[in-house]
């Protein structure tokens, strides 16, 4: 990958001295940032731009060279890597579109690129990409031009299937004081794809953040264990959020896993930052170049009332804490003042105070006594006061340099002035408070996923696989597997006729539910195929005549139907654990409330398998209903130690079955004193 990003020798393939080439763009960006390498131009006809010489064969440059870029049309391509090949150039960009983005033919000429590559041993960038940029070596290869005072160095690399968004985002992070290290925008990723820059930038000492700007991922479970030994920030901006499959779902599972979700949780598992927007991602960048965020209180410190309460808003919206001020604090600072103008509360309105340079001061009793995890500092101004505003502004990076504590200054200046205090001191300078709450509430979250990582793990291996194979065309099969993994079952038995199940209802004990199976009967209660409550023999012998009626009506071709006789469980909250094999994640877990609704109330969360507890935890958390789990209404409180070894064990049970496509558990009952499984049902591969 050195050889990409650090080339000693550089040929351009497309090369002429027409105005409207773009392949001499390249040479006029590798000229404009300094590269000091050998560099070389490959074009129909001789010539020369600007100061290299075009000649009209590669045949004619030096074998061996660290890398070549080209950009011709797309049939032309092949042979011109057969020719790399050849002259023992095994570094390949390919900035030509028309290949699988485009048409069936450029699809195969794809296929005829990967085959040449794999006999010469070519790793290639794209094709169908702008291409790369190393500021710290001088390398922009981009074929649109672009200027130096567009670009600034600094420690954010970026990765991006689009190469305008790879440009955009190089010239947004320079914007807001950031620079960027080293940008590669992958196009179709033939060969080399996001987890491989990835590895390589995680390594890289001149990166220390990464911005991801991904339309798919195809390796997620690959990302996931990337991210958990990175020790620098990992940004990912996700677009094409809908859903992959169109196909109906079989289950309640698969029509509430939409891969937008499981990604998601796939981030959060693993502390991937996600970003939602350009802004965002710049946001978060900021936030990981101030000094960490270790918890929750913070304290708010505003010239304008309005931007105080503004600002309130978004400290709850990001789950911050206004830390009270103490009696002590209020007092100190009320001594800097020769009137009484500091209301004692927390965001601290200043708006009557003009010394920019005791906003500084009050900022350092804010940190001295107090000690909150992070301050947000909002300072508005005229361009009379800008001077000023600068002041503060430098006083405000010695005070975060000095003390290691994060503040978040954001500016707000008359006619755009404030963007005048980016790149004049080291911290970031924010031009939104939402956005300067959401930088530390990155910086928050970051390091404490880091935290947590370093001290959990998910072994699978933990637990005993099941103790026979499975048989996916048994009725009962998925409640079998549910108790060899340990997940309590109420008692059951399957029988072929009313008669039968009248003389399962005998052994089990009353009073009794009973349900439909059939291969052709998903959602049993729709279909009238299950009753409650049942008290004696003869009660079950008519309900299963009547259920058998009532089912083939509406699913005649229901043939095969069965009864499953299970004692009935009373009581408890209904939940549901969902399974499914992700294409990019593998198994993904499912929790949240259960019973019929589970679809219309959505109220869910996902996390990759395997779990560890803490996951676990976490999804019991996340779902908005949690009070039911907690004994609302005067209920007795779900056992929670219960409900979470019943997600692990699932979570166990999905990663050792990978046969399963998808298995559920609806509902479980969270009862005081455990859970019990009372239906579960599954779709093998």
């Amino acid at each position: 990958m050195d050889r990409i990003f650090y080339p000693q020798s550089i040929v351009v393939i497309g090369v002429s001295e027409k105005p409207d080439n773009l392949a001499r763009i390249i040479i006029l960006n590798l000229r404009t940032f300094g590269y000091s390498g050998a560099l070389y131009a490959v074009g129909r006809e001789r010539g020369e731009v600007y100061g290299v010489p075009i000649v009209p064969s590669l045949d004619e440059v030096p074998d061996g060279l660290d890398l070549a870029v080209i950009l011709v049309p797309a049939p032309l391509v092949p042979g011109l890597m057969e020719t790399c090949g050849r002259k023992g150039i095994r570094h390949v960009v390919i900035e030509s579109g028309g290949f699988s983005e485009f048409s069936e033919e450029g699809r195969r000429l794809e296929e005829q690129l990967k085959e040449v590559a794999r006999r010469w041993g070519i790793r290639i960038v794209g094709p169908n990409c702008i291409s790369v940029i190393n500021l710290d070596a001088g390398v922009c290869l981009p074929f649109a031009p672009i200027g130096r005072e567009t670009l600034h160095f600094g420690p954010v690399s970026v990765v991006a299937q689009s190469g305008g968004v790879s440009i955009t985002y190089a010239g947004m992070f320079s914007a807001a004081g950031l620079g960027v290290n080293k940008v590669v925008s992958i196009g179709n990723k033939a060969d080399l794809d996001e987890a491989d820059y990835l590895d390589y930038l995680l390594e890289d000492p001149g990166t220390r953040i990464v911005c991801l700007y991904l339309e798919s991922v195809d390796d997620g479970r690959g990302l996931m264990n990337l991210a958990r030994r990175s020790e620098k920030p990992i940004i990912v901006h996700k677009a094409n959020r809908g859903s992959a499959s169109q196909s109906i779902a079989r289950s309640h599972t698969a029509a509430l896993a939409n891969d937008d979700r499981i990604v998601s949780a796939a981030f959060r598992q693993t502390g991937i930052l996600r970003a939602d927007t350009f802004g965002d991602a710049v946001a978060i960048a900021q936030g990981m170049v101030l000094p960490p965020v270790r918890g929750n209180d913070i304290v708010v410190i505003s010239r304008s009332g309005g931007h105080a309460v503004i600002a309130a808003d978004f400290v709850e919206r990001y789950g911050f804490r206004l830390a009270p001020l103490p009696e002590a604090f209020v007092g100190a600072v009320r001594a800097l003042f020769r009137a009484d103008v500091i209301a004692p509360t927390n965001p601290l309105d200043l708006g009557v105070i003009f010394d920019f340079d005791l906003y500084a001061r009050i900022v350092e009793q804010v940190l001295q006594m107090i000690r909150p995890d992070a301050v947000l500092l909002v300072n508005t101004y005229s361009q009379t006061e800008a001077e000023g505003a600068y002041r503060l502004a430098q006083q405000v990076d010695r005070i975060v340099r000095e003390t290691g504590m994060p503040v978040a200054l954001c500016a707000y200046g008359e006619g755009g002035i404030a963007r005048e205090l980016i790149g004049q001191v080291s911290i970031p300078i924010f031009m939104d408070m939402e956005k300067a709450v959401c930088a530390l509430a990155a910086s928050r979250d970051w390091h404490r996923r880091r935290a947590a990582l370093s001290v959990l793990a998910g072994d699978p291996s933990e637990r005993p696989g099941p103790a026979r194979p499975l048989s996916l065309d048994a009725p009962d099969g998925a409640l079998a597997l549910c108790r060899e993994y340990g997940i309590p079952v109420a008692p059951w038995a399957v029988a072929e006729d009313p008669d039968g199940a009248a003389e399962a209802a005998e052994g089990l004990g009353y009073p009794v539910v009973l349900k439909a199976l059939s291969a052709h009967v998903v959602h049993k209660s729709d279909v009238g195929g299950v009753a409650l409550g049942l008290p004696d023999r003869e009660a079950v012998r008519r309900e299963a005549e009547a259920m058998r009626a009532r089912v083939l009506a509406r699913v005649p071709e229901a043939h095969d139907l069965r009864f499953l006789v299970q004692r009935m469980v009373e009581g408890g909250v209904e939940v549901i654990l969902g399974g499914k094999q992700d294409p990019s994640f593998g198994p993904v877990v499912m929790f949240g409330l259960g019973g019929v609704f589970v679809e219309i109330f959505g109220d869910v969360a996902f996390r990759v398998a395997p779990l560890t507890r803490a996951d676990a935890e976490e999804m019991i958390e996340e779902i908005r209903g949690r009070a039911l789990l907690q004994g609302a209404r005067g209920r007795l409180p779900a056992d929670r130690e219960a409900l979470v070894e019943a997600l692990l064990a699932f979570s166990h049970l999905l990663v050792e079955n990978p046969a399963l496509t998808e298995i559920e558990i609806n509902p479980l009952l969270a009862l005081p004193g455990g859970v019990v499984a009372v239906d579960a049902r599954w779709v093998g591969g």
